[in-house]
């Protein structure tokens, strides 16, 4: 057959069954389209941090890192350029701020750089000078960062607060998006290195130097690096921030992953309840053209066109309501990441986003085109005459043993390898799916048997319509039971962890009354350092009792960016809380921390380093220092792991004696409210005003907002999916209850009201749903199980464990509800159907 001829029948055919095919583009469409906005929700955030790099690395292949804000001295620049085989070495210094003008107040990254980083050819500084203007230090903006501070004139000032200090600098040039493209979205600020150290505190030091090697020289670079480093700095790739970030990532990666899999399913359930409702005239069609003498090929290649068609018109529009989904709704978030990596805001959309939603999409167009692939292949060419509605007892008895098997291996799963959440889910994906036959099989039969007490038509009607149409009801009950599923499971775990991640945060501030840190939410776990020459001062306060010293920090240890937290010693609360311990006696693990020498590693930090409690390590700390493990713990509610030590034993594996934070106890009587506005009216008359003050309780709640922001993307998640459930549900089965109409009038013909037709139409639905969404909850919950283990065992996510029955229940109701609701209309229409339409059949 030629591709004319083919093309003229598909266009015949498709006026005969135009609704059917528009309902299955919509279910492609909405597949691609939740796909799509996923991977570019998901994606978006590396790619900003990979953008940041190369825009500042430019050609360099190695860099040279310090392991602490303070930096090394400048003068390692000197000893690497004269390393054989270096071409261009860089330096930098980066420091976390708080840049405030007059509309408004962000957190960003500081980079201080001379005319050296130029010569390297990185976007970020290809527009712009890093000598002093005229012998003054100035700054340089992205343009959405100026509008965003109202800081948009030459020289007008902006004020950085970093490291407890606060100093004002003039703004010399604003970048645009013409100059530096996709990072114009970062919130960076670019200043002469020497004037970046001055405003820091930190003169005559770097935090990390660059280094683009000569052809064939980057091994002897390497190995002279490391001997130059001595152990106290690290020798790393420039991709290496990248590697760190794509770490810390991971979980929400993860979730991302699962919902994708999850929507592509509904989606693709959705396409195919409509492409049942067209399989009758498919099955037609493969038997005049085999009746004609077309060989399977032929046949396979007039039904791929169909699926073509289909999946090119489902792929474009679900790309466009992808694209609308991604900029309004399932954005990126960066959250508790931008608290340790520089995360721009922009959202980017790679080809690898597009082609995998394009390759979802035209799968389950041909999965859904080709379902009657076995009468192609069949050798009599009549066999798609014969009926394949049959089903046997036996084979209903392999599905549910299947399903038992799947359910099985979830479980052991759950309990052997936590870390295969996704295998798990899958698995419990296909338990639900082989097992929802049997629930249907059960719930008609239980229906029977009850419409035997009653007189009404309606339930034995109902019954038997199901039974004829046993393949679109299982594929319409699917749909509802993959979205609650999911709905619930994530939902479920979303609650369990954001509960965890609270309590982590209370508990964190539960040893002081006031804290006193550099300002700034990029400072919101404590981690920037400054000299504590106001503690004294806060110390003499009339309201105050007690200022310890709090210090903590980011280390990079091997491909983590982990959080370190040192409290004080002899501070009022327990270094670490007993409910973040793993196994471990909290009384004998706290008084090693207190005494020194001993830490505390999250569960999977020590894992990947091969460590346990007891075993003595070398910290890779600015200054080494040996350690003894004193316990595993959760992760403390940051992703990539926790160290615990105290005060002292921080200053001297940092080799400094500043510190993170002053933890304030106040006297009795004296409420948090009052002790932090007296302390605050002390250091504004010291002029330090580069210093916050926050109470212990909003301190804690800053945290749980940051919290509810990070796990955003889960509300949405289990928001989304139900909805298109919904819609799925709903027009599959109007759709298939248009389609019944001849039967309906039929059965209006022997003599039932329209009323009771009505009654069978909501009956059949509520069986329907009710099946799918009571299943779907019931795994769900399981679900909830399987992923609240992944992210207690493997990421170490402090958990609160639960089982979230009542907001499955509530998810049940509103899909029953609603779809219910949207199926009575069309319902209504068709009951209304004149009994004249079955005698013209």
């Amino acid at each position: 057959m030629s591709a004319y001829n083919a093309l003229r029948l598909y266009r015949v055919r498709l006026r005969a069954r135009l609704a059917q095919e528009c309902l299955a583009v919509l279910g492609i469409a909405a597949g691609v389209a939740l796909l799509f906005a996923s991977q570019v929700s998901s994606s978006s955030l590396q790619s900003s941090v990979k953008q940041l790099a190369r825009g500042i690395e430019g050609a360099a292949t190695l860099q040279l890192l310090a392991r602490s804000p303070a930096g090394f001295p400048a003068g390692v620049l000197a000893q690497v350029r004269r390393i054989p085989g270096v071409r261009v070495a860089a330096p930098l210094l980066e420091a976390g701020a708080n840049a405030v003008g007059p509309r408004g107040s962000a957190s960003v990254q500081l980079v201080g750089a001379d005319p050296s980083l130029g010569r390297l050819g990185g976007t970020l500084v290809r527009h712009t000078s890093l000598e002093p203007f005229g012998g003054v230090g100035a700054v340089v903006l992205p343009a959405p960062l100026a509008r965003t501070l109202g800081v948009t004139r030459f020289g007008q000032e902006v004020t950085l607060q970093l490291a407890g200090r606060s100093v004002s600098a003039p703004l010399y040039q604003q970048l645009h998006e013409r100059q530096i493209g996709a990072l114009v979205a970062t919130p960076v600020v670019l200043a002469p290195l020497a004037y970046a150290q001055e405003m820091s505190g930190l003169g005559g030091r770097v935090t990390r130097i660059l280094i683009e090697t000569r052809p064939g020289a980057a091994a002897r670079v390497r190995a002279a690096l490391t001997s130059l480093a001595a152990g106290r700095l690290d020798v790393e790739p420039v991709s290496y921030d990248e590697t760190l970030f794509a770490q810390a990532a991971q979980a929400s990666n993860q979730s991302t992953a699962l919902f994708a899999v999850i929507s592509a399913l509904v989606g693709f359930l959705f396409a195919f309840n409509a492409t049942l409702l067209t399989v009758p005239q498919r099955r037609r069609l493969i038997l005049d053209l085999r009746r004609y003498g077309y060989a399977p090929r032929t046949v396979i290649g007039v039904l791929l066109l169909d699926a073509v068609v289909l999946g090119a018109i489902a792929c474009a529009l679900g790309l466009a309501l992808g694209e609308e989904l991604s900029i309004h709704f399932l954005h990126a978030n960066p959250a508790f990441l931008s608290l340790a990596f520089a995360v721009g805001s922009e959202r980017v959309v790679g080809w690898q986003s597009v082609a995998v939603a394009l390759g979802g999409g035209m799968l389950a167009a041909v999965v859904a085109v080709l379902s009657p692939l076995r009468d192609i292949l069949s050798r009599d060419p009549l066999a798609a005459q014969r009926t394949v509605q049959a089903r046997t007892g036996g084979a209903g008895g392999r599905r549910a043993l299947a399903g038992l098997a799947c359910l099985g291996a979830a479980s052991a799963l759950l309990l052997a390898a936590p870390q295969a959440s996704i295998p798990g889910m899958a698995l419990l994906i296909a338990a639900l799916l082989l097992e929802l036959p049997l629930a249907l099989s059960a719930t008609l039969a239980l229906t029977r048997r009850l419409a035997a007490q009653v007189t009404s038509v309606v339930p034995h009607v109902a019954t038997m319509e199901l039974g004829a149409a046993r393949s679109r009801a299982v594929a319409i009950a699917a749909t509802g039971a993959v979205a609650i599923f999911g709905s619930v499971a994530i939902e479920g775990a979303h609650g369990d962890l954001l509960a965890g991640l609270e309590r982590a945060a209370d508990e964190m501030n539960a040893g002081t009354s006031v804290w006193v840190a550099p300002a700034g939410t990029y400072n919101m776990l404590l981690t920037t350092p400054f000299a504590p020459t106001e503690r004294a001062r806060i110390a003499r306060l009339p309201g105050v009792r007690a200022v310890r010293i709090y210090r903590g920090g980011l280390l990079d240890y091997g491909t983590r960016r982990v959080l370190v937290t040192a409290p004080p010693a002899d501070g009022t609360a327990p270094p670490l809380a007993a409910d973040q311990l793993v196994h471990a006696d909290p009384g004998l693990v706290n008084r090693r921390l207190r005494a020194g020498g001993w830490l505390v590693l999250s569960q999977a930090l020590a894992a990947e380093n091969h460590l346990r409690a007891g075993q003595v390590f070398t910290l890779p700390s600015p200054d080494p220092q040996r350690f003894r493990v004193a316990a595993l713990s959760t992760n403390l509610g940051w992703a990539p792991g926790a160290i615990v030590m105290n005060a002292a034993d921080y200053a001297r594996a940092w080799g400094s004696a500043d510190a993170s934070a002053l933890s304030v106890q106040l006297a009795p009587g004296v409420s948090p409210a009052a002790g932090a506005s007296e302390i605050e009216r002390a250091l504004h008359d010291a002029g330090a005003a580069g210093l916050a003050v926050q109470t212990a309780g909003e301190h804690a709640a800053q945290q749980h907002t940051l919290g509810r922001e990070a796990l955003a993307r889960l509300t949405q998640i289990a928001t989304l999916i139900p909805f298109v459930a919904v819609l799925a549900m709903a027009a599959a089965m109007g759709a298939l209850v248009w389609q019944r109409r001849p039967r309906l009038a039929k059965l209006k013909l022997e003599g039932i009201a329209r009323a009771a037709l009505w009654s069978t139409i909501l009956l059949e639905s509520l069986l329907l749903v009710g099946v799918g969404c009571l299943v779907g909850a019931v795994f769900g919950l399981y679900g909830q199980q399987l992923a609240d283990r992944a992210l207690a065992g493997v990421v170490n996510f402090p958990e609160v464990h639960s089982v979230s029955a009542l907001g499955g229940l509530q998810s049940l109701v509103l899909v029953l509800a609603t779809a219910l609701a949207i199926i009575a209309i069309p319902g209504y229409v068709a009951a209304c159907v004149p009994a004249a339409l079955a005698l013209q059949d």
